[in-house]
């Protein structure tokens, strides 16, 4: 099975088209795609240099290619890439041709997109892109209570005059026998995940009934539903967003990380910092509240179309996901620690663009209060349903002016 998977893998392999367009912000590199050994490729250190990244040489034929704070390690002629414990297939080998290292194009169109961060391949336009991930911790910002006044959000934002109707799944996080995350630490009205996410994605569903969407939740009701059956639920009913609501919790208890507040947004892929997987692992955690009939099965087969299914989907929930970000800056408290990206079960099986929004730390006193307030939890939904309109007015006008 595992050598059928991987020939499939290689039948299935994304064309390369003659050359590469790499957006880092507003610069625009192209470069080559050449043949080594009859397999497309591009220079790792002309890529590098595109995307703002460096190529280290090791020894025995060992490379690391480096963007920010992720890598990837590369042996020449071997078939598969690695970034910290993750190991993939590629096709083709890396190679070394007068003194140049080759990456096969199959290492830029899906390896680096899945574990680097902060990069995306666009298989119809043939483009790498760069998106922002920096957390904006550093930023000095006044912590406000759950009663001061709340910024609104611009409802007028650019939007056809007759809109496609599409379908958007809303999903509560945790649920029935799952509480999800508790807090505050050090005091304060004690609060449940599950019924703060019940609470918003009620909010979020209703703000785009009204603007024009059909809307299914998962669930409307204190109730368990499977992280696998989410994704089913979606996919059965050819739902074209996802949008799951949670809150966050800080990975220890003392004081200082009662602190640690903010909001974040996740799409589908390798986790790639250490928060990130903690934050993953935390979410992830409700499958033990599942029975066996609801665990997930599949062979290697069936992982990499799921992977392939996904990735298709990949640039599509990193837009829709800085969105979300964008539009929550207006109002929130708490600083915009960026767009991120992890392993969420509740995120694989949705074979459409799909996020998982992190509305705010219940472990934080100030923010536990904030996102139970529910003035601020409407203003928290108008936002997530005003960002997916906008996303899907976007694409609207994208696959539109495409035909």
């Amino acid at each position: 099975m595992i050598f059928g998977a991987l020939t499939f893998l290689l039948q299935t392999a994304i064309a390369a088209p003659p050359s590469l367009l790499v957006r880092s912000g507003a610069v625009e590199r192209t470069v080559p795609v050449v043949a080594i050994d009859g397999t497309p490729a591009v220079a790792a250190n002309e890529l590098a240099s595109a995307l703002g990244a460096t190529v280290r040489a090791g020894t025995t034929g060992r490379y690391t290619f480096i963007f920010g704070e992720s890598h990837l390690d590369l042996i020449e002629g071997v078939p598969f890439a690695r970034s910290d414990s993750v190991v993939v297939p590629i096709v083709g080998v890396p190679a070394v041709s007068n003194g140049t290292l080759y990456l096969p194009f199959h290492v830029v169109s899906e390896v680096i997109p899945r574990l680097l961060v902060g990069v995306i391949y666009d298989v119809e336009a043939g483009e790498m892109r760069t998106f922002n991930t920096t957390a904006r911790r550093g930023i000095t910002t006044t912590a406000r209570t759950s009663t001061a006044p709340v910024a609104t959000v611009d409802a007028t934002a650019v939007r056809p005059r007759h809109r496609k109707k599409h379908l958007v799944i809303v999903d509560a996080g945790h649920g029935g026998d799952d509480p999800g995350m508790s807090g505050p630490i050090g005091g304060g009205p004690k609060i449940y995940e599950k019924y703060i996410t019940l609470a918003v994605a009620k909010l979020v569903a209703q703000a785009l009934r009204d603007e024009g969407a059909d809307v299914l939740m998962t669930r409307t009701t204190d109730t368990l539903i499977a992280l696998a059956d989410r994704g089913r639920i979606a996919n059965r009913n050819h739902g074209d967003v996802f949008v799951s609501v949670h809150v966050n919790a800080t990975g220890s208890r003392g004081r200082d990380a009662a602190r640690e507040r903010g909001y974040e947004t996740y799409f589908l892929a390798e986790a790639k910092t250490e928060d990130a997987r903690r934050v993953e692992n935390m979410e992830n955690e409700a499958v033990r509240f599942e029975t066996g009939a609801n665990a997930p099965r599949g062979d290697p087969l069936s992982y990499i179309l799921n992977d392939m299914a996904q990735n298709e989907h990949l640039r599509e929930s990193a837009e829709l996901a800085q969105f979300v970000q964008d539009g929550f800056r207006a109002f929130h408290p708490g600083p915009d620690r960026g767009v991120q990206q992890a392993n969420f079960a509740v995120l694989r099986g949705s074979f459409m663009p799909a996020v998982l929004v992190e509305i705010g730390f219940g472990t934080n006193p100030d923010e536990a209060a904030f996102i139970s307030n529910s003035t601020n939890q409407r203003t928290i939904a108008r936002s997530i349903a005003q960002a997916v309109m906008r996303y899907l007015d976007r694409y609207d006008a994208r696959v539109g002016a495409s035909r």
